[in-house]
């Protein structure tokens, strides 16, 4: 009787585990598409063409980085040094035809800061080659914060 209890207990903290990671992800996929929308709207810049990275691709506890993931993963870092509480980590987009990339940093005071980005093909490595700043749409304005009454 004990074992069938503690298997149902199991089953059913796992399944609770499930269905909160399930519901998770389109929040996660909500705020990239929110971000990059105002990105291009702000910044007039096209990511039709790029491929998203996910922190999961560049993470640090992942083994096995290329020379290229550990350069955008220290782009991440860098951008995430100058940060203040509150700004949003960078959304990545690579181009890796034409060697080009964006990190689309939202700072919480709704500034858009564009981070473009070059491929090194000598170094194998991504870097930052120019920084843009514009005013884009305020957080709470994009669902991503509640405003206070």
């Amino acid at each position: 009787m004990k074992k069938i209890f503690l298997n149902l207990s199991i089953l059913i903290i796992s399944y609770t585990f499930f269905v909160i990671n399930a519901q998770a992800k389109p929040d996660e996929k909500f705020i990239v598409n929110a971000i990059t929308k105002d990105f291009v709207k702000t910044h007039h810049i096209s990511v039709g063409n790029y491929d998203f990275v996910s922190y999961r691709e560049i993470s640090p506890n992942s083994s096995n980085l290329t020379v290229s993931q550990k350069s955008l993963q220290n782009i991440v870092k860098n951008i995430a040094k100058e940060q203040t509480m509150g700004d949003w980590a960078p959304i990545i987009y690579i181009d890796q035809e034409n060697k080009k990339g964006y990190a689309l940093e939202k700072k919480l005071s709704g500034m858009n800061e564009l981070h473009l980005l070059s491929y090194d093909e000598t170094s194998k490595q991504w870097e930052m080659t120019e920084n843009v700043d514009k005013m884009g749409t305020d957080l709470a304005d994009l669902g991503l914060l509640k405003r206070a009454n």
